[in-house]
């Protein structure tokens, strides 16, 4: 997160007829402090977390120390993430928290001191991210798999162009039979952005086939309206 957040400008979802085709709980019960972000601001330093198995990285997100890794965990109640979608919304309304404390601290398109004082920013968007990619992959009859990003660029080089070379957060992008999905710059996009990114939103989506012309066409895939998300 100390980086540019550059990688706003990838798209979440890019669509493709086929891969082939291309070059190839426990949570807080401390009061929230809703008027100002020094609630978190509170001498805890957490390191960021090296994600080189997505399965062992949720478990310590989830885990008895993880609330100590990310962001406003008394916001976040983890005995309701049971990767079914629904609990997306309780992902969503703890970014939207996150989204609305950063917003206090930072400009437009930018980065606020909540999201770079230490670890918790990258972890934040990192565990939402994961844990988003493996409610796609619990709830869909689609074959999304993960695929690392550099394993994922040799095989299709022509991504590159869109991409960039530099994964930033997104070590680890979600591979299926109509495109790649990049769950963790979603999160990221739900934290700088606000409500019009809601994970809720893309989880539902990803988790049919898309049809491509009418995706193409820019209507609403799903007859819902993302204004309508809290944050």
């Amino acid at each position: 997160m100390r980086r540019k957040v550059r990688e706003m400008s990838r798209f979440w979802f890019i669509l493709v007829v086929a891969l082939a085709g291309c070059a190839n709980t426990g949570t807080s019960n401390t009061p929230a402090t809703r008027d100002s972000g020094q609630a978190i601001l509170d001498g805890a330093i957490a390191p960021t977390v090296k994600v080189a198995d997505i399965d062992d990285a949720l478990a310590q997100f989830m885990g008895p120390e993880g609330g100590s890794l990310i962001l406003l965990s008394n916001r976040l109640d983890r005995s309701k993430l049971d990767y079914s979608i629904e609990s997306l919304l309780e992902i969503d309304s703890w970014l939207a928290d996150v989204h609305t404390i950063n917003k206090l601290q930072a400009g437009t398109g930018r980065a606020g001191e909540i999201l770079m004082m230490d670890g918790r920013g990258d972890n934040s968007v990192t565990f939402a991210g994961l844990y988003l990619g493996q409610v796609i992959r619990a709830n869909s009859d689609l074959n999304w798999q993960w695929e690392r990003f550099d394993t994922f660029l040799q095989s299709n080089p022509t991504f590159a162009e869109h991409y960039g070379l530099n994964p930033g957060l997104d070590t680890f992008v979600l591979v299926g039979p109509q495109g790649v999905a990049t769950p963790i710059n979603t999160a990221l996009k739900r934290v700088i952005s606000g409500k019009e990114e809601s994970v809720h939103y893309i989880g539902q989506l990803l988790m049919n086939e898309i049809d491509l012309e009418e995706a193409l066409s820019g209507q609403n895939l799903l007859d819902m309206d993302r204004r309508d998300w809290q944050g």
